[in-house]
C-alpha cells in the first residue's frame, strides 16, 4: 500500500514539521490514570518511518512494572512502518551534493571557478552521501525537496501483524484516531476483520507447559478425585 507522508501526517493533526532526521510525539492525554498514551513518529532513518502507539505521553519505553498498570491494549506492541520511496530519496540525495558543490565553488579574479582552499583532492562519493544522509536532518535542507511517498511494508496492532490487504482499512482508521488524540487498538484490530496473519504476544506472556502434549486418562488415579459427588 502506498501512502503520500504529507496528507497523512496533515490528517492526523500532527502541527509540527516532520522530516527526515526527526522523531515527534503526539501526546493522547486522557482522563483516568494509567489510560494516557501517545504516537512516535520516527523517521531518524531516512529511509524508513515507524509510527508507534505507546502507553505514556513520553514516547519512551515504560519498565515492566509501569506497562503492567496500562490495558492490555496498550502493553503488547502496535506500529506501522513505512518505507520512504527510494526514487525521492536519490532526488534528494543529488540535490544535496549539487548544493555541496555550490558552496564549495569560488570564483576568482579571471570568472573562472575553482574550489576554495587551494585544489585539493575532491572527497569521494561515499563521503559526499554520508554528508548528504547526514543534512537531511534539517528542513531547510533542500527547500520542497524532501520526499513524500512511501509505501507500508509492515503493521503490527496489539501485537498482531496485519495482512496487506487490510493495510489501507486500518490506516483509514488510525488517522482519524490520532486526529481525535484518542488511539483504540481493539478498534484498529476490528478494522482489519479476519486479516491478521500472525499473533506475537507481547514480550510479558510468556507460555507454560506443552501444547502438544497427549494426556491420557486414568481411572484408577482420577476415579477418586469424585467418589461421592454422584448422585445417589
Amino acid at each position: 500500500m502506498h501512502v503520500n507522508i504529507k496528507e497523512f501526517v496533515e490528517q492526523s493533526g500532527l502541527n509540527e514539521p516532520f522530516y527526515p532526521g526527526k522523531r515527534l510525539v503526539k501526546a493522547c492525554p486522557q482522563p483516568g490514570e494509567f489510560r494516557s498514551h501517545c504516537v512516535v513518529y520516527d523517521w531518524r532513518d531516512p529511509a524508513k518511518i515507524r509510527v508507534e502507539i505507546k502507553a505514556g505521553l513520553t514516547g519512551q519505553d515504560l519498565a515492566p512494572k509501569d506497562l503492567a498498570k496500562y490495558p492490555v491494549s496498550f502493553q503488547a506492541p502496535s506500529y506501522i512502518e513505512i518505507d520512504v520511496q527510494t526514487g525521492d530519496m536519490k532526488t534528494v540525495t543529488q540535490k544535496l551534493v549539487a548544493n555541496d558543490d555550490d558552496e564549495e565553488d569560488d570564483e576568482d579574479g579571471d570568472g573562472r571557478k575553482g574550489k576554495s582552499g587551494g585544489g585539493g583532492k575532491r572527497p569521494s562519493r561515499k563521503l559526499e552521501e554520508d554528508v548528504s544522509h547526514s543534512r537531511l536532518s534539517f528542513s531547510s535542507a533542500v527547500e520542497g525537496a524532501m520526499p513524500q511517498f512511501g509505501k507500508v511494508v509492515d503493521m503490527v496492532i496489539m501485537g498482531m501483524k496485519i495482512a496487506e490487504e487490510a493495510y489501507d482499512s486500518v490506516m483509514s482508521r488510525m488517522t482519524k484516531q490520532i486526529s481525535h488524540a484518542k488511539i483504540s487498538a481493539t478498534e484498529l484490530v476490528a478494522a482489519a476483520g479476519k486479516l491478521v496473519t500472525k499473533f506475537t504476544p507481547p514480550a510479558f506472556l510468556k507460555p507454560h507447559g506443552d501444547e502438544n502434549k497427549v494426556y491420557k486418562y486414568n481411572r484408577e488415579k482420577n476415579e477418586p478425585m469424585f467418589t461421592g459427588m454422584l448422585p445417589g
